[in-house]
């Protein structure tokens, strides 16, 4: 009989003792212990672990573009002198005014002021302005229009474009919305919608710098024995 009750007890204190092993979370006040995942975990060169960092974290806090603003008229500008040393000024002359021709005539109503005593040439421009959804798609917003002047020297030329502002596309009734870019620059109001019609201009108008300064260089010449 003795015998029977010490198996019986061995038996129930077994059975207690495969329960704490099978269900550890009873005694551990709610928290698991599931061992950390080993394969989700990322070591430097050196063999320490690297902390995770959340990608929402990483977000770069919005910035506005910055502009050049002249500081005399207090307007964005864009300017740059270029050097050709073996270009007189009379041919600098027909070329800027022959791009400009080629470039805004069809859209500008009064194209050239000419101011041969200082040598410049202000061209009234005018280009399509677009917002840019992405590299292959892009909508229509208007005009950008401005003042382009160059400044012509024996051998080199400067070039500045100002006076920036935005059309925007002509209503059934009334007239198009008129904005200059210092205003899309400097509002509280909608400024992530005006800093992306700056950028977009932005990249437009030095495609168009680009375009200028490749057409004012001098032709190159292959001579014919050279063939």
């Amino acid at each position: 009989m003795k015998k029977a009750l010490l198996v019986l007890i061995l038996g129930m204190w077994s059975g207690m003792a495969f329960a704490q092993i099978q269900n550890p979370e009873e005694n551990s006040g709610g928290f698991g212990s599931e061992e950390p995942d080993t394969a989700a975990i990322q070591y430097d060169e050196n063999g320490n672990p690297i902390e995770a960092v959340d990608s929402a974290s990483m977000a770069k806090p919005f910035k506005r573009i910055e502009l050049y603003i002249d500081s005399v008229t207090n307007l964005i500008s864009y300017l740059g002198v270029v050097e050709q040393e073996e270009t007189n000024s009379d041919s600098l002359y027909t070329r800027a005014k022959r791009w400009a021709n080629n470039k805004f005539g069809k859209l500008s109503k009064v194209l050239f002021e000419i101011d041969k005593k200082n040598n410049k040439l202000v061209i009234n421009g005018v280009i399509n302005a677009y917002v840019y959804n992405s590299k292959n798609t892009k909508r229509m917003i208007g005009t950008h229009q401005f003042k382009m002047t160059v400044w012509l020297k024996e051998g080199r030329y400067r070039y500045q474009i100002t006076n920036l502002v935005h059309e925007g596309l002509k209503p059934n009734n009334g007239s198009p919305v008129r904005n200059y870019f210092e205003y899309y620059y400097t509002s509280t109001k909608l400024v992530k919608n005006n800093d992306k019609i700056l950028r977009d201009a932005d990249a437009d108008i030095t495609k168009l710098i680009a375009d200028f300064v490749k057409n004012m260089k001098d032709p190159i010449i292959v001579d014919e024995e050279d063939w």
